[in-house]
């Protein structure tokens, strides 16, 4: 199904879309750093970080490679850097995960694309699909005995501290929902399957739970401006596929 404006917003209008969901970003995030942090250098280094992360989003869901690609290095390198100055060493395997996938798509994209020199997505068989959700099972059943074995080093990647949201939502499996869901969406776009788009609105739904709870009310704004761009790639993927297997 066709969307007349999802069409303009990924074709015509795309350069128009791109600055204003860019500044408005911006803005937002500029907003909630402003008002939520205490401005401190690691605050004003993870902002800095976060526009970076904004053109490397903008740029995947437009399927640009060296922009997507290379300002997602970048980004998940200063989030490396945040964690680690922070102390959350734990936190630091998804970033770099993520920094190792980006490299890696970097050589890959540029092998699988268009006469404009952007990716070309492809659709996921019945053994993907299946692939896919038996990763995140197994992942959701292993990951509590990873994490366990990391906290006795001191390396956790979610502190298991049996805290409730709302009386029933329990942070720590929250997190570990959050986490697997995000790999498995990065390796899926890395990958340039178009349904990664899903896993990632999925995944910044559960993010802004996660966010909301621990009150880090700028890391859900991020989220938010994030989810607004995934819409956009989800129909951008799917479109410049359908095109694609039209053409050949």
């Amino acid at each position: 199904m066709r969307i007349q404006l999802l069409d303009n917003i990924t074709g015509k209008w795309s350069l128009q879309w791109i600055i204003i969901w860019f500044i408005s970003g911006v803005l937002a995030l500029s907003a909630g750093f402003w008002f939520t942090t205490e401005h401190s250098t690691l605050d004003w280094f993870y902002l800095a970080v976060s526009f970076i992360g904004l053109i490397c989003v903008v740029s995947l869901s437009f399927r640009k490679n060296v922009a997507g690609n290379g300002f997602g290095m970048a980004a998940t390198a200063g989030e490396v850097v945040v964690q680690g100055t922070a102390g959350s060493v734990g936190l630091m395997l998804a970033p770099l995960f993520n920094f190792f996938t980006h490299l890696y798509g970097l050589f890959y994209w540029s092998k699988n694309t268009d006469a404009d020199g952007d990716m070309i997505p492809k659709s996921a068989n019945k053994w993907v699909w299946l692939i896919t959700i038996t990763f995140m099972i197994i992942g959701l059943a292993l990951f509590p005995t990873v994490n366990a074995l990391l906290a006795s080093y001191g390396y956790a990647v979610v502190e298991n501290d049996s805290s409730l949201f709302l009386g029933f939502i329990s942070f720590f499996w929250i997190n570990v929902i959050a986490f697997i869901l995000s790999i498995t969406a990065q390796a899926a776009m890395i990958l340039r399957y178009s349904f990664n788009w899903w896993l990632w609105i999925i995944s910044n739904f559960v993010w802004l739970t996660v966010n909301l709870m621990s009150g880090n009310y700028i890391f859900a704004i991020q989220t938010m401006v994030y989810q607004v761009n995934s819409f956009v790639g989800l129909y951008e993927w799917y479109r410049s596929e359908q095109d694609a297997a039209k053409a050949s």
